[in-house]
């Protein structure tokens, strides 16, 4: 079924022209028959004038538009009978568009579908109404669509330029019997053209150049080319540039199979290339979202293993202390809520009995250092150095002090201390509302293994569970931690 093609017939008795657009079967969408018939235009001598179809009917078995008499032929001719004369028609066309609005061209795919422009045996361009290209759409299987609309949209344009292009696509397809970027290769491979140049040498070069150089123009040289003008205004660009144009191609019966003109070594050797340039880009945006994600991911693990390794790798800064001086480390660690401080010195599968109490209290400091600005632990060391000073509200001591540490054999030490701890160890657990001010008193025993490791320096080797015992409860006077100023007297 040659649909788009118009053909002359009788309808009513009358001699019509019909051009077809949906089979026999296919219902009709209401929507598209509602409300007033848009114009179309059809110029003619230099004029462009208002015309109108008559109706849609069944003709020959065909859902058409029929209108009055008038000997037309469609686009697609211009690959075949009416190819000697296909630099002519664009030119009638280009001067045509250059008449129209923007509102009646709807440009919104960026051309202008084929089933919209016929030329007249009496050398007039009919151009259709946006209503019937959206009532051909509508209609239209997605192959005929695609050849009418989507075989002729060049991504990537300057928008004025964009009928420019599509009718040096229309010479293109004159030339070629096919259009520039029909080949879904084509279109992948960023909209790279097969070269007239490489062959269809019964076209001159001169022609075949302008046409290659047309449809690879840059960005900037689009805009120099037609400005910022609507793009059927810039249409004038493409008349000049055409005036100088040799076209010599030959009418023929019917478009040739594309094995008649692809078996030049130059046209080989671009389509393999293309296929290629084709695939890797395919390739990579179907799967290359997964391997850069993997490659992401191998790097994130890679650098977080090996800074791991690197970290461990690293020598500890206890590395030129003495057994005692590295248990008093130790303690340090426990009184600043420092876990990389205190498992400096550790040996590996070593496991520290101060880590969960050490965790909470970090977590707890840290909390209320960032929602409250205030940091509620303090060391007791500092604390007695500086006289004991009374402690701010919500706050409370906790660490150790007079650490001393007794050596038992060769490997083995003994640590004492005295811990404070705002929280009993050796009953139920006090409420805080229900707590004195002040700090839990408590022996602290531990036993420490320290040997010479691999590597030279001195590692823990062994950590006992802590051993306290209750000494008292030492009571600390309180400020509260803002001081409210009375008010001024009236």
């Amino acid at each position: 079924m040659n649909l788009y093609q118009p053909f002359n017939a009788t309808y009513n008795d009358e001699e019509v022209t019909a051009i077809p657009f949906a089979a026999a079967e296919v219902e009709l969408p209401a929507f598209h028959l509602q409300g007033e018939r848009a114009a179309s235009h059809l110029y003619k001598d230099g004029k462009l004038a208002t015309w109108y179809w008559q109706g849609i009917a069944l003709i020959e078995n065909r859902r058409c538009v029929y209108f009055p008499r008038q000997d037309l032929f469609s686009f697609t001719e211009l690959a075949t009978i009416r190819r000697s004369k296909a630099l002519l028609w664009v030119r009638r066309l280009a001067k045509a568009l250059t008449y129209t609005t923007s509102d009646f061209l709807d440009l919104s795919s960026g051309i202008l579908p084929l089933w919209r422009i016929y030329g007249g045996a009496d050398g007039s361009i009919l151009i259709l109404s946006q209503d019937l290209g959206d009532l051909f759409a509508a209609m239209a299987g997605d192959e005929p669509k695609f050849f009418h609309i989507s075989a002729w949209v060049h991504h990537n344009i300057h928008p004025p330029f964009s009928l420019c292009d599509q009718l040096v696509q229309l010479l293109y397809y004159a030339i070629a019997g096919t259009p520039p970027f029909l080949c879904k290769n084509t279109r992948e491979d960023r909209y790279r053209h097969l070269p007239l140049e490489y062959g269809f040498e019964e076209v001159s070069l001169q022609t075949r150049l302008f046409i290659d150089d047309s449809l690879s123009l840059s960005l900037t040289k689009q805009r120099d080319s037609t400005g910022n003008k609507e793009p059927q205004k810039a249409l004038t660009a493409f008349l000049d540039a055409a005036e100088s144009i040799e076209w010599d191609a030959e009418d023929r019966t019917e478009i040739p199979p594309p094995s008649s003109w692809q078996n030049t070594p130059k046209i080989q050797e671009f389509l393999e290339s293309q296929a290629k340039r084709a695939e890797r880009i395919v390739f990579w945006r179907m799967k290359g979202w997964i391997i850069v994600t993997v490659a992401v991911s191998i790097v994130l693990v890679s650098w977080f293993t090996i800074g791991r390794v690197s970290e461990a790798m690293k020598p500890p800064y206890t590395r030129f202390m003495s057994p005692p001086e590295i248990i008093s480390e130790y303690y340090v660690g426990l009184n600043t809520l420092d876990l990389s401080h205190m498992d400096a010195a550790l040996a590996r599968k070593v496991k520290n009995p101060w880590t969960m109490e050490v965790t909470n209290l970090f977590v707890t400091r840290q909390t209320r250092r960032a929602y409250e600005g205030f940091s509620p632990t303090v060391d007791p060391n500092e604390w007695l150095a500086e006289g004991k000073k009374p402690l701010v509200e919500g706050s409370f001591l906790y660490g150790t002090t007079d650490v001393t540490v007794t050596r038992l054999d060769e490997r083995t030490f003994e640590a004492q201390g005295i811990l404070y701890t705002p929280y009993p160890y050796d009953e139920e657990e006090v409420k805080a509302e229900d707590r004195p001010d002040g700090a839990y008193l408590y022996t602290l025993t531990q036993t420490f293994t320290l040997e010479v490791g691999k590597r030279g320096w001195y590692e823990i080797t062994s950590i006992s569970s802590p051993r306290i015992d209750r000494i008292g409860f030492l009571e600390v006077e309180i400020i509260p931690r803002f001081e409210q100023t009375p008010l001024p007297v009236q």
